[in-house]
């Protein structure tokens, strides 16, 4: 069948290879269409209509199916992303990470906690902070990090990943760790079915001096803490048999960013355990596995923010009593640090024409941060109690690319802050760029068939498209009406204008 017959049939008008003397026929009305142009056939609004409604869930449908292109081969183990992970670093210009025993411990005890709870953070849902997970282990460190990843099918994909976000880049590229462990592990993942959960711990293990044990540091329970009078009874009647409880979460001296968390610990021969918080008992939790225990802080007693004191007794089975426990301080901070936006500062150095002189103000709590443009990323230097300064290199900018500038920080309790600042773009001369702060959005791209497609500003494009459309449509409806005024047919005007509310339905939305 032709094309010019086959087009008739499914539209009501022809496709003709002399098409341009058929203008006329297309948008005029007169008698020999009916007074009914061919682009207002009610075939023709029938076409547009599928077309909007597939054009506009294709707008949702590729940013999903089509976040990017990546070619990879590796399978997601920890010996492959050991490998990687130590390339990345020589790209620096560092050594490479020795795996560690202790740390591919704890990394597959995180691994398994956050399968078996179905969550996906550093802090579990009850407070628990990643660096239990080390001192669990017995690994103890001058320096921590630690990378989560889920659902990653190749260990490029998941490395590429890391590297792209300044955080997790960070712990990758820094000078301060010399050890690795790394845990994979895939399982029912809550409701959500089978995941493949990827923890990454980075460390640099404190080593033993050889010199006499000295004095116990940091803290002195008898000079810090005032003991109830429920502490007074306990030690009347403690057992020296019965051992205390050694409280294993939270940490000495550490930071804790939920009010109401899981105390974690351990006691030998006990079968319930006692909680003290500030001298006040807080409740009773028996015992369970390996003489282990846990204890939720109670919602209705969620600490406060600032410094407690907590320690533990243990009570048998006929009632004997341990001694407390060795107190743990910690401090209560759930806030995020502040960053200042208004006192950012982007400048150009001196001689070069893609490094960018940074200087920060994030609030006194604050004990990271670090800034990103795209892929670039640099860790800055505290040089003061809210000052922050480093140099970022812009490279690999490609013509007419705007990136998103963006401070992170992180305090000790693992609360993060992370706030955009501005543009980088590329200024008039070649290799040479430009600050901008606050600018507008960066231009979405979607890469489709390893690249070979690439869409810039695809949601965008494809909403203006809906505006002309209504313009188009609008103005051959103008001139059906206005050309043959004593003929028209309602059925076609209302079939249009029908058109015009889904395509700007379709903008809307």
């Amino acid at each position: 069948m032709e094309l010019h017959v086959l087009s008739a049939k499914l539209f009501g008008f022809s496709l003709h290879r002399h098409a341009h003397r058929h203008v006329k026929d297309h948008f005029i009305p007169h008698e020999g269409n009916n007074h009914t142009p061919h682009v207002l056939h009610h075939r023709a609004l029938f076409l547009y209509s599928v077309l909007l409604v597939m054009l506009k869930l294709s707008i949702v449908a590729v940013p999903i199916l089509y976040p990017f292109s990546q070619v990879s081969s590796l399978a997601v183990t920890p010996q492959n992303i050991y490998a990687l992970t130590n390339e990345s670093r020589k790209e620096f210009g560092l050594q490479s990470l020795a795996p560690s025993a202790k740390l591919e411990v704890a990394a597959l005890n995180k691994a398994r906690d956050m399968m078996e709870q179905g969550y996906f953070a550093h802090f579990s849902p009850s407070g628990v902070s990643p660096w239990y997970w080390f001192a669990k282990s017995d690994y103890d460190y001058n320096f921590a990090g630690e990378n989560l990843a889920i659902r990653y099918t190749t260990a490029e994909g998941v490395t590429d990943a890391w590297l792209q976000s300044p955080a997790h880049k960070a712990n990758i590229v820094s000078k301060d760790f010399t050890e690795i462990g790394v845990a994979v592990i895939t399982d029912t993942f809550g409701e959500e079915g089978q995941a493949t959960l990827i923890v990454q711990l980075f460390g640099s293990p404190r080593f033993a001096v050889a010199t006499p044990p000295a004095p116990a540091p940091v803290v002195s329970v008898n000079e810090t803490i005032s003991l109830p009078q429920a502490q007074e009874v306990l030690s009347s009647t403690a057992s020296t048999e019965l051992p205390a409880p050694k409280i294993t979460f939270p940490l000495k001296d550490s930071f804790v960013k939920d009010s109401s968390f899981k105390v974690i610990g351990e006691v030998a021969g006990g079968a319930t355990v006692q909680i003290f918080v500030d001298d006040t008992l807080y409740g009773e939790v028996a015992t369970f596995g390996e003489n282990e225990f846990e204890f939720v802080i109670p919602k209705e007693l969620a600490l406060k923010e600032g410094a407690h004191s907590l320690y533990a007794n243990s009570k048998g089975a006929t009632g004997e009593q341990s001694e407390i426990s060795e107190a743990v301080k910690f401090v209560v901070d759930t806030a995020s640090p502040e960053i200042f936006k208004d006192k950012f500062s982007m400048m150009p150095k001196l001689g070069s024409t893609n490094t960018f002189e940074i200087k920060a103000v994030v609030s006194e709590d604050a004990i990271r941060t670090l800034a990103s443009a795209g892929k670039n990323s640099t860790s800055l230097t505290k040089t003061s109690t809210a000052q922050w300064k480093g140099e970022l290199e812009i490279i690999n900018v490609e013509e007419n690319e705007s990136m998103i500038v963006e401070l992170y920080s992180q305090d000790l309790a693992g609360n993060e802050s992370r706030e955009r600042v501005g543009l980088i773009q590329n200024g008039n001369v070649a290799g040479v760029y430009n600050f901008v702060n606050d600018g507008a959005p960066v231009d979405e791209e979607i890469s489709m068939l390893g690249g070979l497609l690439t869409f810039k500003n695809y949601s965008e494009s494809a909403n203006n498209f809906f505006l002309l459309f209504v313009v188009f449509l609008s103005s051959a409806l103008i001139l059906k009406i206005g050309i043959k005024r004593h003929i028209q047919h309602p059925r076609t005007i209302a079939g249009a204008a029908g058109v015009m509310m889904l395509a700007m339905l379709m903008f809307v939305i």
